[in-house]
């Protein structure tokens, strides 16, 4: 069986690899493992008999396609190193995230005598990374994106708008939600909150967003919509969806929303939008609530006369 060792390595060399905190292993030509340093054991979960002679193939996650691959040997055989993040596989299947460096090392006429990859597994920053993006975009209690992203999204879906495609922002608050935090407590507030998030999404599609706003208020952003129509059949079902009841832990908890909406008239800006749609919002909750009406110039607070009808 090939020694732990490559035979050309000094001592001291082969002392200074295994002293490294990054993970080092040495390959020859072809690709066949010859050297491991005690820390790309500890990573990989191999130990050094059971790598040696083996191409690093073995580690292969399948989350990178061969078009990868071929950019990486391309870059190795051009410029003689290559480095980045790639998904590897342990020996127990966990799948983890490493920073790697390749190296060639050629002889005095140019040929390749082995080649040499530094590694660090970078999963736990990569992920805290990802952990503190989701804190910074998204609800912790409902995972809906939170004020923040909804804007940033909306600003996009504006920028990015073909001429014709219209969209529409919804603006929704529940009804009493107050009292639901005052007779059961906020632990059942919270869980009802989760509930009405869940509905919300049920009632759109994937390239819509659902977002919390604050407390008790969510937007969506439906993107596109045909027309006016099309956004108050959206605001009608949802509804429709909220005044079913909701069984939380063994409560019936009756609701509603009110829901206030805007359609994109030429030329806007976000901001201009979710004031308006506001708006809209707060004259539903000042005329009774559990309804929904659209911008336009003519909504104000003022309540309507009596008998009047409310309409999108």
């Amino acid at each position: 069986m090939a020694r732990a060792r490559e035979p050309a390595l000094s001592i001291t060399a082969w002392q200074v690899i295994q002293s490294m905190r990054d993970g080092v292993v040495i390959t020859d030509p072809h690709g066949a493992i010859m050297a491991a340093n005690d820390a790309f054991c500890g990573v990989t979960g191999y130990v050094r008999d059971e790598l040696i002679g083996k191409n690093p193939r073995i580690l292969h996650s399948g989350k990178h396609d061969k078009a990868f691959f071929r950019r990486m040997w391309s870059d190795i055989r051009r410029a003689g190193c290559w480095q980045g993040e790639i998904w590897n596989r342990r020996k127990g299947g966990a799948v983890y995230l490493e920073w790697l460096t390749i190296s060639a090392i050629t002889d005095a006429w140019g040929h390749t005598r082995c080649y040499i990859g530094i590694s660090r597994d970078i999963t736990s920053p990569k992920l805290n990374e990802e952990r503190l993006t989701h804190l910074a975009q998204y609800d912790p209690l409902t995972s809906l994106p939170n004020r923040r992203l909804f804007h940033e999204r909306l600003r996009r879906a504006l920028a990015g708008r073909p001429a014709r495609d219209q969209l529409s922002v919804l603006f929704l608050d529940l009804d009493y939600f107050k009292d639901v935090n005052d007779r059961w407590g906020h632990a059942a507030g919270d869980a009802f909150l989760m509930a009405v998030a869940a509905r919300l999404r049920g009632c759109v599609r994937r390239t819509d967003v659902v977002a919390r706003w604050a407390g008790d208020e969510f937007a969506i952003l439906l993107n596109p919509v045909s027309g006016l129509n099309d956004a108050a059949r959206v605001a009608r079902k949802i509804l429709g969806v909220m005044r079913r009841p909701f069984t939380l832990r063994g409560r019936r908890i009756r609701t509603s929303v009110s829901i206030g909406g805007c359609m994109i008239e030429g030329r806007t800006t976000p901001e201009r939008l979710l004031a308006r749609a506001d708006r809209a919002m707060y004259a539903v909750k000042k005329l009774g609530r559990n309804d929904l009406r659209f911008w336009s110039r003519a909504v104000s607070l003022r309540r309507k006369p009596e008998g009047t009808r409310r309409t999108p």
